[in-house]
């Protein structure tokens, strides 16, 4: 009886650190994806005001910077959107990752429990 709540024990602590292996897995690589879609938001948000400079530098009157300034914005926004639906995949595919986390962390510590408590009715 000894030897088998030792194993049980074993088998409980060896699913708790894959169980935590795969929490941090799936937390680094959501977070290196977030990571990536700011730093590309920083890009942009450089790129757009470089972009406002130049085409300042180049105007001639006020019509001509608010063209400008109108076409640039517009340039940014579509870009924008596109990162915040991208981000948007992301936290999805995150929440799907972490639900089948668990459900699978779920599943053995039911199954652990009914080795448990089976081994216990002998």
């Amino acid at each position: 009886m000894s030897n088998e709540l030792i194993k049980q024990w074993t088998e409980l602590n060896k699913n708790a650190v894959e169980a935590i292996k795969e929490l941090g897995e799936i937390n680094t690589s959501t977070m290196t994806r977030l990571t990536q879609r700011q730093m590309e938001m920083v890009n942009l948000y450089m790129e757009g005001g470089a972009k406002q400079l130049q085409a300042l530098s180049e105007t001639k009157g006020v019509p001509d910077i608010v063209a400008t300034q109108t076409q640039v914005m517009t340039e940014v926004n579509e870009k924008l959107m596109e990162n915040a639906r991208q981000t948007m995949e992301i936290l999805i595919d995150a929440k799907t990752q972490l639900s089948a986390w668990a459900e699978k962390s779920v599943e053995n510590a039911t199954t652990l429990l009914g080795k448990k408590s089976a081994s216990g009715k002998k």
